[in-house]
C-alpha cells in the first residue's frame, strides 16, 4: 500500500521561485542538481499540461516535493510540472475522448458532469504516459549536460578528437592539446590569414612558439636561359641574373632564449611551417631561421672544447 506525503522544502521552493524558473527545463534542472551537488533524476516524475499561453511561454510550471511510503520506507521523489506537450498531447484526441461531449437531449448539468468526466479521463491519460515523459526529459537533459562539458577536457574528448581528424591528418606534427586549439582558431581562418602579427601570437598560443614573422623578397635565380650564343632572340634568349618576382616569401625567425636540441628544432621548424600553411598564400617559401639570446661566447679557461663550446 502507498500514501503521499506531501513536504515542503525552503531550498527547494526558494531556487524554484528565483528567476531560474524562466529558464528552459533542462537548463533549470541541470542548475538544480549542480546546486545540490546530487544525481536527481532516478526520483523525478515528469508531468506534462500541454502549451498554456498563460504561463507566458513559461516552461516550469511548478516543482513539487514528495515522500512516498512505501514497503515500510519514506521515498522521496520529485514531481516536475510543465507547460509543454507530452505523448498524450502528441496523439489524436479521438484516441481518449468522445468527438462530442453533449448530445441534443442532455440538460445543463448532465453538460457539466461530462465535461468533468472528461477531465479525468484527460488527467488519468497523463499520469499513464508520465513514465514516457520523464524518460525523453532524463535523456535530454542529459544531452544538455553533454554539450555544457564538451569542452571541459577537450584532450580527452572523443567527439572533439574526431572532428579534429577531419581537419588534420594523422601524421601532423601536432599534440592533442594543439590540433584542439588550432581547431579554435580556424574558425577565425579570416581573421589570421596573411595576419603576420596575429600569426605569431597564434604561434605562441597553439604551439608556445615564439617567433618573428615578416616578408622578404623572392629572387628567382635559376632562370631557364641557355648561354649567349646558343640562344636565339625572340625565341629562347633572355636576360641573365636575378629576378625579383611580384610574390614575396615568409621569413620565420624563431627565438630562443637558451641553447636549444637539433632535435627539437626540426621539429618545431615542422610545426610552423604545417600551421601557417593553413593562412598563408600556397605559393609563398617559407623560410625558417632562428636566433639564441643566451650569452654564447667562447671564453677562455672557461669552457670544453666538443662539450660546452659554440662556434
Amino acid at each position: 500500500m502507498e500514501s503521499r506525503i506531501t513536504t515542503s522544502n525552503r531550498d527547494l521552493e526558494g531556487f524554484s521561485n528565483s528567476d531560474a524558473r524562466h529558464l528552459i527545463a533542462e537548463v533549470f534542472y541541470a542548475e538544480l542538481q549542480f546546486i545540490t551537488g546530487e544525481d536527481l533524476l532516478d526520483k523525478t516524475v515528469v508531468m506534462t499540461h500541454g502549451m498554456n499561453s498563460r504561463v507566458n511561454s513559461q516552461d516550469i510550471i511548478e516543482l513539487q516535493k514528495e515522500e512516498v511510503y512505501k514497503d515500510g520506507q519514506l521515498r522521496e521523489r520529485l514531481i516536475l510540472n510543465l507547460a509543454r506537450n507530452g505523448f498524450y498531447h502528441q496523439l489524436p484526441e479521438f484516441m481518449f475522448h468522445p468527438i462530442s461531449l453533449s448530445s441534443p437531449g442532455m440538460s445543463n448539468k448532465e453538460v457539466v458532469e461530462a465535461i468533468r468526466e472528461n477531465r479525468k479521463k484527460a488527467e488519468k491519460a497523463i499520469h499513464f504516459f508520465s513514465p514516457f515523459d520523464t524518460m525523453m526529459f532524463h535523456d535530454s537533459v542529459r544531452i544538455f549536460e553533454r554539450q555544457l562539458s564538451l569542452f571541459e577536457r577537450p584532450s580527452e574528448n572523443v567527439i572533439i578528437k574526431n572532428v579534429t581528424s577531419l581537419f588534420f591528418s594523422k601524421t601532423a606534427p601536432l599534440t592533442v592539446d594543439e590540433r584542439y586549439k588550432m581547431f579554435l582558431c580556424l574558425l577565425k581562418v579570416e581573421h589570421y590569414k596573411e595576419n603576420l602579427s596575429a600569426l605569431e601570437e597564434l604561434l605562441s598560443v597553439v604551439c608556445a612558439i615564439d617567433a618573428k614573422i615578416r616578408y622578404v623578397y623572392h629572387y628567382e635565380e635559376n632562370l631557364p636561359y641557355i648561354s649567349l650564343g646558343d640562344c636565339m632572340l625572340g625565341v629562347d634568349s633572355g636576360l641573365d641574373g636575378q629576378l625579383l618576382c611580384e610574390l614575396d616569401d615568409v621569413e620565420v625567425n624563431l627565438c630562443f632564449h637558451d641553447t636549444i636540441k637539433e632535435s627539437v628544432l626540426k621539429k618545431q621548424i615542422e610545426t610552423v611551417k604545417y600551421v601557417l600553411s593553413f593562412f598563408l598564400i600556397s605559393s609563398r617559401d617559407i623560410k625558417i631561421i632562428y636566433t639564441v639570446t643566451t650569452n654564447t661566447e667562447l671564453v677562455l679557461g672557461q669552457n670544453y672544447l666538443g662539450y660546452d663550446t659554440n662556434l
